[in-house]
């Protein structure tokens, strides 16, 4: 079983940050284990044989049910491993410049964008795995996961990369960490990972853990990642500047990474995985999800399968109303990032103007 950490809440139920033993990029999730049993996980603390995610329930035999691990022992290989990582924050933007990077003929980025290695503390025994998402022969192999700013959620990222890719450059985005916090928790009440309101999630934003906070606690993660890799090495970015002056943008990124700009039309462009683009979907469809059709879904290719999601999700999903937290919620949670905030610009003399904080 693989629980990453346990967060005890007064008179609460106690977060848990737990990952599936079976898939490759593992599914994480912090949750309450009565919010993960309503959403399918199968946990080894329930007595089964290992911490299942629901769609490897759905889509893995119970007989193929193996944990992820390379076959025979790989060495890790710095040519095959990355060297570029997009390290968030989550509702960010890392989805947009993940595809946007990806369009430079220097840079190779992993075909799942979220490889969630170095959440994982095992990561070691399927680093083979890891290693042959990239493909060899260019300046650059990246990934984005922004997971691995949600310190101290998901614990450990920042020494496991730093052992293995220490030389590694890295682009952190931000964005008014107000409206992030808020925009993460659309994002996990959509996928059931939350199922508190808006109020009761913001109830204790001074816990370090609070996990839709701690990703908008922006210098802590950065403090975190300073101490074991250079300043020079990260590279912040504000998602106001990269979605209102994209090319502006990106050239300053491949400056960072000493590469030519490249120019990028229109479509190359457009955001991707914005507000509105997910939501939830009706009881009939979640009925219609056994395992042995979800099986048979997985034997078509892989971009047949994408399309199929695809057209489905969007004919179909509701998208999730943007909750408004009260007035003295909001007051709270600004009082407990403006810190944040002030230190993060001191240490990159940025201005991060238009902020609410």
């Amino acid at each position: 079983m693989t629980v990453l950490d346990r967060f005890p809440r007064e008179g609460r139920d106690e977060l848990v940050s737990l990952q599936c033993d079976l898939c490759v990029p593992p599914v994480i999730s912090t949750s309450t284990t009565v919010e993960m049993r309503k959403l399918g996980w199968l946990l080894a603390a329930d007595g089964h044989p290992h911490d299942i995610c629901p769609w490897c329930d759905l889509s893995v035999a119970p007989k193929e049910r193996r944990p992820r691990g390379d076959a025979v022992t790989v060495a890790p290989d710095p040519a095959l491993l990355p060297n570029l990582v997009v390290i968030g924050a989550a509702k960010a933007g890392s989805t947009s410049l993940h595809n946007y990077l990806a369009l430079h003929p220097e840079i190779s980025m992993s075909a799942d964008k979220e490889m969630r290695f170095f959440t994982d503390p095992d990561c070691l025994s399927w680093v083979g795995r890891y290693q042959a998402y990239y493909a060899p022969g260019t300046a650059y192999r990246g990934e984005s996961t922004p997971q691995y700013t949600k310190w101290p959620v998901f614990p450990g990222v920042v020494d496991r990369m730093a052992d293995l890719i220490p030389d590694a450059k890295l682009l952190y985005l931000v964005r008014d960490p107000v409206d992030r916090a808020i925009a993460e928790y659309v994002e996990e009440a959509t996928w059931g990972v939350i199922t508190e309101d808006i109020e009761s999630a913001l109830a204790d934003v001074e816990a370090p853990h609070n996990r839709i906070v701690a990703p908008s606690r922006y210098a802590s993660q950065l403090r975190e990642f300073h101490r074991r890799f250079r300043p020079d090495q990260v590279l912040v970015i504000d998602l106001t500047e990269l979605r209102d002056d994209p090319q502006t943008t990106m050239k300053r990124i491949f400056d960072f990474l000493g590469l030519e700009s490249i120019e990028l039309d229109d479509e190359a462009l457009r955001p991707r995985n914005s507000y509105g683009d997910k939501g939830t979907l009706p009881g009939w469809y979640q009925a219609l999800r056994r395992p042995a059709l979800i099986r048979l879904m997985h034997k078509l290719p892989t971009d047949r399968l994408q399309q199929l999601r695809s057209f489905v999700r969007g004919r179909i999903s509701k998208p999730v109303e943007r909750p408004e937290p009260s007035e003295e919620s909001l007051a709270r949670l600004r009082a407990a990032l403006a810190p944040e905030v002030a230190e993060l610009r001191s240490m990159t003399g940025q201005t991060f103007a238009g902020w609410s904080v």
